[in-house]
């Protein structure tokens, strides 16, 4: 089994040096063909860091993402669990865009939700993760997809 640098990454690395470069040689040209041209194969190159960088930041285009982000910015450590079902509730209200995370583990000692994936039929499994001690958040954790 190998760990090296996905193939993905090392095509948006050298697309971004490639798009560099072009860039580059669009400052250094003298024609405005050269340089439309340069402009133009840098804006290709980029195409694949773009994409890329998407994949890794979904919140920048999928409004579940950044309500489920925001709920978990929301929770703090030392909320009770009414406090963090508050919060829950406020960034999820019942008639609202958004569909409630699925609440998996509710025990004296935990709290744990998945982000509901509502019409995408991609599975989805981004989770808030909270450790409790007397009825309180000790430990929070966000586990992405």
């Amino acid at each position: 089994m190998s760990f090296g640098i996905h193939p993905l990454i090392l095509i948006a690395a050298a697309g971004a040096s490639a798009a560099l470069a072009a860039i580059v040689i669009a400052c250094r040209a003298k024609s405005g063909f050269v340089i439309a041209m340069m402009v133009l194969l840098a804006l290709a190159f980029i195409t694949p860091a773009g994409y890329l960088f998407l994949a890794f930041h979904p919140e920048l285009i999928d409004g579940r993402f950044r309500t489920y982000k925001r709920l978990y910015g929301d929770i703090q450590v030392g909320m009770t669990r009414e406090q963090v079902l508050a919060a829950m509730e406020l960034r999820y209200p019942t008639n609202g865009p958004r569909k409630r995370p699925k609440i998996l583990n509710d025990s004296p000692d935990g709290l744990g939700f998945f982000m509901n994936p509502e019409t995408s039929t991609e599975p989805n499994c981004e989770g808030i993760f909270l450790t409790l001690e007397a009825g309180r958040v000790t430990k929070k954790v966000y586990s992405a997809d």
